[in-house]
């Protein structure tokens, strides 16, 4: 019995979409080893964390851990046009909304955020005011 002429144009389709997210994953990541790393004075102006797709959603009630996903929003201080990068979970932990300092990346690979120190040696960020002399 020969198989439904829709369901070969499914495989087939669905196989070219893979092959092409594949080589362009492929393409990206050359080209971000090809990149220098650069250096940006940023601020912080947004975070989000969010679920990644999960494509067992049958088995979704039986998964006791989900995978999240990282990405911040970087506006660069000397003007330009803000930057999403993807982030791991331990530096999107360590970096507050408000934030300034230097980025590092290569490509539109994160590589570090290091924050500035203000004036008073105090870490630039989310801080309050002190009370008194300020």
């Amino acid at each position: 019995m020969k198989p439904p002429l829709i369901f070969l144009i499914v495989v087939a389709l669905i196989a070219v979409l893979a092959t092409q997210k594949f080589f362009k994953q492929r393409r990206e990541k050359a080209a971000n080893d090809a990149s220098p790393v650069r250096s940006l004075m940023v601020e912080v102006k947004t975070k989000r964390e969010y679920l990644a797709p999960d494509r067992r959603s049958r088995q979704r009630d039986q998964l006791p851990v989900e995978d999240w996903r990282y990405e911040a929003w970087f506006h660069p201080l000397d003007g330009g046009e803000d930057l999403k990068l993807a982030l791991s979970a331990g530096d999107y932990h360590q970096i507050d909304k408000g934030s300034r300092g230097e980025l590092q990346v290569q490509g539109t690979r994160f590589i570090r955020f290091t924050l500035c120190r203000a004036p008073d040696g105090r870490q630039n960020g989310n801080h309050p005011p002190q009370a008194g002399g300020e």
